[in-house]
């Protein structure tokens, strides 16, 4: 049938003969199974609502509905492991894509897969845990996706193949978060990803690569997919050997995004002798696409998801309201909207394109004194009138109920959260809390500076509206070289320790922590804390700063009052009236 029928004209259920519900359960799934091969992982609960929602839906149609179950490699590992189980492949070739995994299973049995994955996989309880299983989850995503824009200009036809095979490239991640719980997050807080698979290789005899290509296997997951996510297998069928490179290609530009150095796989860069990317037969014009193409996916997606960090993850998988579920559909497709882009395009200048890119890579963060008046920096900063614009009641007038703060794993992390917390319920108006949450931060805290750091409208520079600790203060004016940086685009970053300095510290500190803060402000404004140049950010200093955080942008809402501006010449920490 034609690709754009709807649901419910191609979700057909499987006849009667071919068995029962029980019998497919004993099919492609090892009851016996027991360590990190019997964990099962719990489904992102956005995407289970919206599928839960398209699969019953008369008018939706089989392409939205593998488009979003795309996005969560558990439903699509689930769907795979029933459709590719003897009960229903009948002899048929091996399923490799989510799409036709859909339509083989058919509508009945898609909701009893998803009411029954629903109830007996619970999200993780511990906050820590879950917060690392949904960073290699969005890996997931995000290589899937990418693994698609490689694949369309270089393999068209094997475009859903290549997206599903890159969906299980940070399984074995995965698999090591459920299965070592803290174990794992205390190494992940205090090394790179590398460094923690070299300590669970060693420390933990747990290889993540194997591990996870072994729990893929076990799940009935066709070696035509994991071939192309395995270094030491090999396709069977030449036409599919270029899926390797590609995913492989697609890991290897979300390792570089997510640690900073997109930049350096920019065109005209020269890129690494064992570089995936260098194995890919595109033209230059190709490539360039590429990379504009994923650079737009991956920033967005980054915003996307720090949306999302700022809301309170919910515990039991809920329904969640349709104007969500329509921008999570409408973000998918705009992201897989890619058929009639053309790759084969000449630009005007393709050379000025290139070298646009090639000088990508900013220098380090320039550091100036504010020399100039206030008064000329307020078209951007929107600082000159912050006294006459003092809200005087909160934003929210509804009191929500005091939630006492999570439990740190130290007592005096413990100490220093309830402390902040309590200054919160006192605090009157929100300059008084963010000026006294500066001074707590480095006089109670592990922090040896505070900030707080507006950003311009334009978004080219920054300045310190309020500092406390050494050898930095108050009216000191940062200049953004880079546009995608961590303060220009207004999302959190963290860096534990460091040998040389991060440019993506506003203050090019080694070990910093930087997040948006809700405050009443036209322009966005940012709390930032670091332990020194030759500090390194501990374990319980990340918990300490990425939980007050979350209790700051609870409390501002609800009290009167703006940021504290202490600067010479201006209205300084002032105290709405009530």
């Amino acid at each position: 049938m034609a690709d754009d029928e709807i649901l419910e004209d191609q979700l057909t259920t499987p006849p009667e003969e071919s068995g029962s519900e029980e019998d497919e359960n004993t099919n492609g799934e090892n009851k016996q199974a027991s360590g990190p091969f019997g964990i099962l992982f719990p489904p992102d609960p956005h995407v289970w609502n919206e599928a839960r929602r398209l699969v019953t839906d008369k008018n939706a149609r089989v392409e939205a509905l593998a488009t979003v179950c795309a996005q969560d490699p558990v439903l699509v590992i689930e769907f795979l492991r029933i459709s590719n189980a003897m009960y229903y492949a009948g002899g048929k070739s091996h399923i490799t894509s989510t799409k036709t995994a859909i339509v083989r299973l058919g509508s009945d049995m898609l909701v009893a897969t998803l009411d029954k994955m629903s109830e007996e996989r619970q999200p993780f309880k511990d906050e820590d845990i879950r917060h690392w299983f949904e960073v290699h989850r969005s890996k997931c995503k995000r290589a899937a996706i990418v693994g698609r824009i490689l694949a369309e200009p270089l393999a068209r036809s094997l475009a859903d193949d290549v997206q599903t095979a890159a969906l299980f490239l940070y399984i074995g991640d995965m698999l090591a978060v459920a299965h070592l719980g803290h174990d794992y997050v205390e190494l992940a807080e205090e090394h790179s990803r590398s460094g923690v698979n070299y300590k669970l290789a060693n420390d933990f005899r747990f290889d993540v690569e194997k591990m996870g290509l072994n729990y893929l296997r076990r799940a009935g997951i066709p070696e035509a997919l994991l071939f192309a996510i395995d270094r030491d297998a090999r396709s069977r069928t030449p036409d599919r050997s270029v899926m390797k490179p590609i995913c492989m290609a697609a890991a290897e530009m979300i390792e570089a995004f997510d640690s900073n150095r997109w930049e350096k796989l920019a065109p005209g860069k020269t890129l690494s002798p064992k570089s995936s990317i260098r194995m890919l037969q595109v033209s230059d014009n190709q490539y360039l696409k590429i990379y504009e193409r994923a650079s737009e996916y991956l920033f967005s997606a980054r915003m996307q998801e720090e949306k999302k960090r700022q809301e309170a993850l919910k515990p039991v998988i809920e329904q969640v309201s349709n104007e969500e579920e329509s921008a999570l559909e409408t973000e998918i497709q705009n992201i897989l909207s890619g058929d009639d882009y053309d790759y084969e395009d000449d630009f005007e200048d393709p050379g000025e394109n290139s070298q646009h890119n090639a000088e990508h890579h900013p220098p380090e963060t320039q550091i100036t004194e504010l020399d100039t008046p206030l008064i000329d920096e307020h078209d951007q900063f929107s600082l000159s009138n912050t006294g006459s614009h003092v809200r005087k009641v909160a934003r929210v007038q509804e009191a929500k109920p005091i939630i006492p703060p999570p439990i740190l794993r130290t007592s005096k992390g413990n100490k220093v959260v309830q402390s902040i917390s309590n200054m919160f319920e006192e605090a009157q108006s929100s300059e008084e809390l963010l000026s006294e949450l500066l001074q707590m931060l480095v006089e109670d805290g592990p922090f040896e500076k505070s900030a707080l750091i507006v950003v311009s409208k334009d978004r080219k520079s920054a300045i310190v509206v309020a500092a406390r600790g050494p050898t930095f203060g108050n009216g000191q004016k940062i200049q953004i070289d880079d546009p995608l940086s961590p303060l220009a685009q207004c999302f959190s970053k963290v860096q534990s320790f460091g040998n040389r300095s991060n440019s993506a510290s506003p203050f090019g500190s080694k070990a910093f922590a930087l997040a948006p803060i809700d405050a009443d402000h036209d322009t966005p404004v940012a709390l930032y804390a670091d332990c020194g140049q030759n500090g390194s950010l501990t374990f319980e200093a990340r918990r300490v700063f990425r939980t007050v955080v979350g209790i700051l942008n609870e409390k501002l809402p609800q009290i009167p009052g703006g940021i504290p501006v202490e600067l010479e010449g201006s209205m300084s920490h002032r105290v709405a009236e009530d």
